[in-house]
């Protein structure tokens, strides 16, 4: 009679056993067809993604070059306007060595004649 219970507690193990394996097979069957599901999801989305940010990238792109013929402007003005300040400043240079220097040479010697008719007048007046 023990035998006849061992045998038939360990045939029960086996049905909870054998019903708990087909759950989970069964479990496991929705999980890989919901894996299927996300995967052909991600195909059908993964390519409108790839083609936006291979948009993205081209434009990125893009405005790197033009960033880049705008920086080379602007080193192209600011060497043109460090020249310009160099040539205003050697043009005050040689507008102070030939018309200043000239003009305060005619100013100080019409100071001196000047001078000398004042000095020539008080002479003669007394």
């Amino acid at each position: 009679m023990v035998i006849s219970i061992s045998v038939a507690v360990i045939a029960a193990l086996m049905l909870i056993i054998t019903v708990f394996i087909v759950a989970a097979a069964i479990r496991a069957f929705k999980a890989f067809g919901e894996a299927q599901k996300l995967m052909e999801t991600v195909r059908f989305q993964i390519a409108p993604i790839t083609h936006d940010l291979t948009q993205i990238l081209g434009h990125v792109r893009t405005i790197t070059r033009a960033a880049e013929s705008q920086i080379e402007k602007i080193s192209e003005s600011l060497t043109a306007v460090r020249d310009t300040a160099r040539n205003i400043k050697d043009f005050e240079a040689l507008v102070q060595e030939r018309i200043e220097r000239p003009l305060l040479d005619i100013t100080a010697v019409f100071a001196a004649l000047l001078k000398g008719g004042k000095v020539f007048w008080n002479k003669i007046r007394g």
